[in-house]
C-alpha cells in the first residue's frame, strides 16, 4: 500500500490580502456548512476507490482555522476511515484567528505543527498588505502555539509595499528571539489576479529594487544559519529534523491526494486540480463524480524534469546515483550543454550530488529554463 500526503483546502478567510490569488474567499461564512460537507463526500468518494496509506496531513488554505473547530474534527474523522500513519500533520492558522480553546482542540485531534502566517511584524507594512493582525497580535498568538507544545513554524515575506532594509532586519531580530522550529521567508510574487498586480500595472506599488532584494535575502541565509535555521530548500528554513515532511513530498515528487476546492494532487503518475468555483465543486461532489478541471498523466521525460527542478530548488541537490537509479541515465552526461554552460561561475557544486549554490539558487530560474 503506498504512503501518500494529504492536502485539504479549506478557502475561506476574514479577509483577503493584497498580495493573495488562491483560492480564498473573505465573507462566505453562509458557504462553511454546505463546504464542509461536500469535502467529506469528496473524502470518502477517493477512500471508496483507492488503497493509499496517508503518513502526512496538511490542512491549507484560506484560513483553516478561520472556521470552528467543530469542522476540523469532522474532517479529521473522515480521514481517520483511511489507513493512517501520521509523521507529520500541519495545519495553517492566521494571527487573531486562534485562541486557547482552539490549540487545545487541535492538540488533542494530533496536529504537530501550526504555520503561522505572520508575513512581517511590522504594523505599517502589515496595513499596506492588507492583513488584519498587528505585529503584537502574532507575538501574542505565537506564545500560545509554543505554550501548547506544538512544533512552530511561521511565515515571512521580503520586498512588500513599504518595506525597506531596516524594516527586514527587525522581523530578523523577532526571529531571532522567538526561537520558531521553522520558518519560510517568501519573496513577494505578483499573482495574475491578486490586487497587488493591478497596483503594480498602474505603478502604484512601492518595491524593493531586484537587486538589493537578492542582497537582503543573501544576507538573511547567513544570519539565520548563525542561530541555528538552516536553509534547506530555496525559501524554507529549519532546526536540525524540522523540515517539512510533508512539503518534501512535493520535491521528491512523491504522491499526495488532495481534497477541496482548487486542490491539486498527485497521484500514480497524475497531476489534477480541483474546481476552485463553489457552484461547479457542489454539483460535481453532488453527483458523485470527481470535482477535477484540469487532470494531466506525467511521461517519464516529464516526471524527469520536475524532478529536476523540484530538488534543485532544496539545498542538497540531486543525488547523482539515485536520479540514474529512476530514471535510468546519467544526469551530468545527459545535461552536460547546460551544466557546461553554467559551469565556472560558482552556480553549483558537484559530489555525489549536483546542488545549487546561493548565487545558484538565487538565478535558478535561468538554469530551470535551460532543463526544461
Amino acid at each position: 500500500m503506498d504512503k501518500v500526503g494529504c492536502y485539504i483546502h479549506i478557502p475561506f478567510c476574514e479577509k483577503k490580502c493584497y498580495y493573495c490569488d488562491f483560492t480564498a474567499f473573505a465573507h462566505l461564512e453562509k458557504r462553511i456548512d454546505g463546504y464542509i460537507e461536500n469535502l467529506l463526500r469528496e473524502i470518502r468518494m477517493y477512500r471508496n476507490n483507492m488503497d493509499i496509506a496517508i503518513d502526512t496531513i496538511y490542512l491549507g488554505g484560506g484560513t483553516p482555522s478561520y472556521i470552528d473547530e467543530k469542522y476540523i474534527g469532522q474532517i479529521v474523522d473522515e480521514l481517520s476511515k483511511f489507513s493512517l500513519d501520521i509523521r507529520e500533520f500541519n495545519l495553517e492558522c492566521n494571527p487573531n484567528s486562534i485562541d486557547k480553546n482552539k490549540l487545545s482542540f487541535y492538540k488533542n485531534l494530533g496536529v504537530s505543527r501550526i504555520s503561522l502566517g505572520v508575513q512581517t511584524f511590522d504594523d505599517e507594512v502589515l496595513m499596506n498588505i492588507g492583513r488584519n493582525h498587528t505585529g503584537d497580535i502574532a507575538l501574542r498568538d505565537i506564545e500560545l502555539i509554543k505554550e501548547f507544545g506544538f512544533d512552530l513554524s511561521f511565515d515571512l515575506m521580503l520586498n512588500l509595499p513599504g518595506q525597506d532594509f531596516s524594516s527586514v532586519k527587525k522581523d530578523l531580530e523577532m526571529v531571532k528571539q522567538l526561537k520558531p522550529d521553522h520558518i519560510s521567508w517568501y519573496s513577494l510574487i505578483l499573482d495574475k489576479g491578486s490586487r497587488f498586480y493591478y497596483m503594480d500595472k498602474k505603478g502604484k506599488l512601492d518595491l524593493m529594487d531586484v537587486d538589493d532584494e537578492v542582497d537582503i535575502f543573501s544576507y538573511l541565509v547567513d544570519e539565520l544559519a548563525k542561530i541555528g535555521l538552516n536553509r534547506y530548500e530555496i525559501s524554507n528554513f529549519a532546526r536540525a529534523g524540522k523540515e517539512s515532511i510533508h512539503n518534501k513530498k512535493y520535491w521528491d515528487i512523491g504522491g499526495y491526494v488532495a481534497f477541496g476546492l482548487g486542490a491539486a494532487g498527485f497521484i500514480s503518475n497524475k497531476r489534477y486540480t480541483n474546481v476552485r468555483n463553489f457552484v461547479k465543486y457542489d454539483s460535481l461532489i453532488k453527483n458523485g463524480k470527481y470535482p477535477i478541471e484540469e487532470e494531466n498523466f506525467l511521461s517519464l521525460e516529464d516526471r524527469e524534469k520536475e524532478y529536476i527542478i523540484f530538488k534543485l530548488r532544496e539545498v542538497e541537490g540531486i543525488n547523482l546515483r539515485k536520479f540514474e537509479e529512476k530514471f535510468g541515465k546519467d544526469f551530468l552526461f545527459k545535461y552536460k550543454d547546460v551544466v557546461n554552460k553554467f559551469s565556472g561561475q560558482d552556480f553549483f557544486t558537484v559530489d555525489e550530488n549536483f546542488a545549487l549554490t546561493k548565487k545558484g539558487m538565487s538565478l535558478s530560474n535561468e538554469f530551470f529554463v535551460e532543463i526544461i
